[in-house]
């Protein structure tokens, strides 16, 4: 039995040190290069999730052509098949410096402002109350030249999500111009433990 476990360790060991790194980014000279959520139709981001340490999940972003009527506003639809079994839309909209999506994995469906890009550093903001989950963000960082694995992304803001709640989460987001989200690091709570949780892109072609 303790041959067994030492054996898993160190698979577990060597999964966690191959890290996932970006192969691409081609941005092919597209129209977005000044918001933080490009929406041109085909756009397409790839990303790798890893939890706890442990590469598990690598998942396709992609710009759709149809829009959605929601609160009253109009977001961009998108699909992704972040989950292992069924493809799932996500919405996001922009007003001016101001981004927000529809959290589709709640009940409620609700609206939240995950970014506003005319905070302040340490200014924060109420993303929404979910229930008994409230969502708040912080800006934490505006990096004007950000480099990672060797590719360098333009005016990033870093901005920190705390939700409070049964299932509390902690993390920090990179979002960069003419890009989207480039990376999140942070915690979240599973059965009861905190986990590390990281995203990464891997590779971007957009329209």
């Amino acid at each position: 039995m303790k041959y067994l476990l030492s054996i898993i360790i160190c698979l577990l060991s060597l999964a966690a040190c191959k890290k996932a790194t970006i192969k691409s980014v081609n941005t092919n000279n597209s129209k977005d290069s000044l918001t933080y959520q490009p929406k041109v139709a085909g756009s397409k981001w790839v990303y790798k999730r890893t939890i706890g340490g442990i590469q598990n999940t690598t998942y396709t972003f992609v710009r759709l052509a149809a829009d959605t009527l929601a609160y009253g506003s109009t977001f961009q639809t998108f699909s992704s098949d972040d989950n292992a079994t069924n493809q799932v839309n996500q919405y996001i909209r922009q007003d001016g410096d101001k981004y927000y999506n529809i959290l589709t994995a709640s009940s409620n469906k609700i609206q939240l402002l995950i970014l506003d890009a005319a905070k302040n550093i340490n200014e924060s903001w109420l993303g929404a109350v979910n229930g008994t989950d409230t969502y708040t963000y912080t800006m934490k960082d505006k990096i004007p030249s950000y480099v990672l694995d060797g590719f360098t992304f333009k005016n990033v803001l870093v901005v920190h999500l705390e939700r409070t709640g049964p299932n509390p989460l902690s993390g920090d987001t990179y979002y960069a111009q003419g890009i989207g989200q480039v990376q999140s690091i942070g915690t979240v709570n599973a059965g009861g433990a905190n986990l590390s949780a990281r995203i990464k892109l891997i590779t971007l072609d957009l329209k």
